[in-house]
């Protein structure tokens, strides 16, 4: 997105413009390193249409994290062997088959027969690959080692997607399980309650109270189960809705770190992709200001990417990494130690890439200690609630053939 900004140089001169960012956070890092302090910064609003840009936004890259993956891997491959990169390129796009990313590595290849750099003319199509791609890639091109970058590219890239998708997976479950039990608990008052209240329904015999209340329930879920269906699809919509607000997102992000279980392995998982990121950058000679940078951009939550933002002005600064990190509170003591100690030994990378490693694990056993708790808790509650149900209904009998064998 476009940000215009007003300022003021170091030389005291009033200066205006409009600069590209991901966000509000990205826009200030980018007027620090123009030394410009920013007066007035607000998002440019585009009202421009074109067929092309809708068409884009339908389409878009024809391309995921998999298959970003999958590129990287064979791309690697094919420069390992000394083919040369516009060659590697024309293979892949003979062999692609989706539509938008064949099209792209056409672009790319044609960008690159035009003169362009290869990290120059990836960083046109941001949606296929982002600027950690591209700069890993424009230091493999400068150091003369692209197939080792391509290598950082695609081990990166893997150890992001198992996070990713383990971390989706763990909070997948108990979403799917509570869909599940609410669509049981529907059926059983809309269906199966009302059939069993007819056995009742020429009875003159005076029903428990407990048995009332859930007949009553049931009809009143019967009358109204179209506007709580309603109320519920319109209730998860707007949620999702109001979670893109970015006002809305600085209250919420801080609080879901605080959710027990959740919030411990959003942490770690954000710590974990965070230390893989900035360990590869640095590696790999990008500048750690613009490592930084990048890095702001790959977290979601905005408690911790603020963290982040404040540690590289920190560090532009001429402070440490590890006291910037400190100052938030929210990254684990164990990890300021280590950055610290890297710093001290100028084994930053090493010691971030541990940290990492640690951090995979600790992800793993996260989802293992939310997934172990929240199986038989989440069973045992569905089991209740039906069985409630269940013996509520057929109460009355069990009091009939009481009466009978007394």
């Amino acid at each position: 997105m476009k940000f215009h900004y007003a300022g003021v140089t170091r030389q005291k001169e009033n200066v205006t413009g409009t600069l590209d960012a991901a966000d509000e956070i990205e826009a200030r890092l980018k007027l620090r390193a123009m030394q410009v302090r920013p007066t007035r910064l607000s998002e440019k609003k585009r009202n421009d249409f074109s067929l092309e840009k809708l068409l884009a936004a339908i389409q878009g890259p024809g391309i995921d994290l998999k298959g970003i993956m999958v590129f990287t891997r064979q791309f690697s491959s094919l420069i390992d062997s000394g083919v040369p990169v516009v060659q590697c390129l024309d293979i892949l796009w003979q062999q692609e088959r989706r539509p938008g990313f064949k099209k792209i590595l056409a672009k790319v290849k044609s960008d690159i027969e035009g003169g362009s750099g290869l990290a120059d003319a990836l960083g046109k199509h941001p949606r296929a690959f982002n600027d950690f791609f591209v700069r890993i890639i424009e230091a493999g091109e400068v150091s003369g080692t692209l197939d080792k970058a391509l290598q950082r590219v695609g081990i990166q890239l893997e150890k992001l997607g198992r996070i990713r998708s383990k971390v989706i997976g763990a909070l997948m479950y108990p979403s799917i399980t509570i869909v599940v039990a609410a669509g049981v608990l529907m059926f059983l008052l809309v269906k199966v309650i009302p059939e069993v209240a007819k056995m009742y329904g020429d009875s003159n015999a005076k029903l428990p109270e407990l048995t009332l209340q859930v007949l009553a329930l049931s009809k009143w879920v019967q009358e109204y189960y179209a506007y709580l269906l309603g109320l519920l699809v319109g209730g998860v919509t707007g949620f999702l809705t109001v979670l893109k607000m970015p006002a809305f997102r600085v209250i919420w992000d801080p609080f879901v770190l605080k959710i027990p279980l959740f919030g411990s392995l959003i942490r770690k998982a954000t710590v974990a992709r965070f230390t893989r990121t900035l360990s590869t950058l640095v590696s790999s000679g990008v500048p750690l200001l613009h490592a930084f940078e990048i890095c702001v951009r790959l977290i979601d939550n905005l408690a911790l990417r603020a963290v982040v933002a404040r540690t590289a002005t920190m560090v532009q600064e001429g402070k440490g990494i590890a006291q910037g990190l400190a100052a938030g509170g929210l990254f684990p003591p164990m990890v300021v130690h280590m950055v610290n100690i890297g710093e001290m030994t100028g084994k930053l990378d090493e010691l971030l890439a541990k940290v990492s490693d640690i951090y995979d694990d600790e992800v793993d056993d996260a989802i293992g200690n939310l997934t172990g708790i929240l199986q038989p808790a989440l069973i045992v509650g569905v089991g209740l609630i039906i069985a409630f149900l269940l013996v509520s209904m057929y109460l009355p009998i069990f009091q009939l053939a009481e009466k009978v064998t007394s």
